[in-house]
């Protein structure tokens, strides 16, 4: 596929996920607690129904209210991680050294963060914390770091195929 094509098509999947991110921010913090809180009752409970543990409903809410703020943070970090790999794999459109992709992916991360908390301070029962701006750069990390490692994979397969060709 043309780089040009290539580099539109990854512009506008990234484009689009930092609109997602948006919208998830614009949030109040009643309707994001909500989405959140109905997440980690139906896992509750879905895992009650799977290893048949026979939970109450009292139980199950008890559960997913204690789980909620981790499964929180796992969504932020979940939403960064995308971000961070699909910044990673816009970067790589260009003529850069690779080291510089990692940078240019996880800066950017880093700034689409900080202007998302500040956003979040105009939201109603919301805020901006550093913590999150920290937390979510971290996810942007650790995407970077899955598609290097699926990269190497892939990368791997390859050579060894084309190893195995050569023998044979």
């Amino acid at each position: 596929m043309n780089k040009t094509v290539m580099r539109l098509i990854l512009g506008i999947m990234l484009a689009g996920w930092m609109i997602i991110i948006f919208w998830f921010s614009n949030q109040p913090a009643t309707e994001s607690s909500e989405i959140s809180g109905t997440i980690s009752y139906r896992l509750v409970e879905d895992t009650d129904e799977i290893f048949n543990w026979g939970l109450t409903t009292d139980q199950i809410g008890n559960i997913a209210g204690n789980i909620e703020y981790p499964i929180r943070k796992a969504a932020h970090m979940t939403e960064y991680a995308i971000l961070g790999w699909l910044a990673f794999a816009f970067s790589g459109t260009f003529e850069m050294r690779q080291k510089v992709h990692y940078i240019a992916a996880l800066g950017f991360a880093f700034c689409y963060a900080s202007t998302d908390e500040f956003h979040q301070l105009f939201v109603p029962g919301r805020s901006g914390r550093v913590a999150d701006v920290l937390l979510d750069s971290t996810g942007a990390a650790v995407g970077v770091c899955l598609f290097l490692i699926i990269q190497m994979w892939i990368q791997h397969k390859t050579h060894s195929k084309s190893t195995a060709n050569c023998i044979n």
